[in-house]
């Protein structure tokens, strides 16, 4: 983060050992659940001058909510892993607490999705990514992907990032 000047990273699947994120400098703020030894979703801060309110009421393995205050401005930072296994429903719905509760007009979403969508530049779209991209649409959000290729590949998921 220092090398590359980035400020605030919105991580899936990090590496983690024993309920833990190990090798970020202790001046950096990083935000996870502790009630969890699997992590899923983290929120790192590297600017001392970024304000940071962490949202318990929206913490999970799977799930970080953090306020941060930018230059004097409000933004609603989300972290968020979708189990391949799960029915995208549940975490749809999860979701839509989070928005139905706060304002959203300032919000930066990070995913990994585990969906395919032709809107984030995968060859082609499941199940899981249209009724994502519903849910996109329905919130008048917009996904910033840009097309330089997919993050991962397998046989069964693409990871997409908003």
């Amino acid at each position: 983060m220092e090398a590359r000047n980035i400020d605030v990273a919105m991580v899936q699947e990090p590496h983690s050992y024993k309920g833990s994120l190990p090798g970020f400098p202790s001046s950096y703020r990083v935000f996870f659940s502790h009630s969890f030894d699997m992590i899923k979703a983290a929120i790192i801060v590297r600017n001392r001058n970024i304000l940071t309110f962490l949202d318990q009421n929206y913490l999970d393995y799977n799930l970080v909510t953090v306020r941060l205050n930018i230059n004097r401005v409000s933004y609603l930072f989300v972290s968020y892993y979708f189990e391949p296994s799960k029915n995208i429903d549940f975490d749809l719905q999860k979701i839509n607490q989070i928005f139905s509760s706060m304002p959203i007009n300032r919000l930066v979403w990070s995913m990994d999705a585990n969906s395919k969508s032709e809107t984030w530049f995968s060859p082609f779209s499941d199940s899981r990514g249209t009724k994502l991209i519903e849910f996109i649409s329905a919130h008048n959000l917009f996904v910033i992907n840009e097309d330089c290729g997919p993050t991962f590949c397998a046989l069964e998921d693409l990871v997409t990032l908003m």
